[in-house]
């Protein structure tokens, strides 16, 4: 299982991670999301039903891109 630490919401109730921390997590067992110190754990089948939205961003630090995927905050 993964680990991200999210420091805002996105219109006040989803947390954005990005398309290639979501294939991670699959590959490693799930994600576990933190925000303000509580805390939301996501099995690979339910990170498997999630779709990224809109366009791509650029890296900043090299040259991939990137998709964002907006998940609704339900901390545990």
């Amino acid at each position: 299982m993964i680990t991200k630490v999210v420091k805002k919401l996105w219109k006040g109730e989803y947390v954005s991670v990005r398309d290639y921390e979501v294939s991670n997590a699959i590959n490693n067992g799930g994600m576990c999301i933190i925000h303000n110190e509580e805390t939301m754990k996501l099995t690979p089948t339910q990170l498997k039903d999630l779709e990224p939205q809109g366009e791509a961003f650029k890296s900043q630090f090299n040259n991939s891109k990137y998709k964002l995927v907006d998940i609704f905050w339900k901390p545990q």
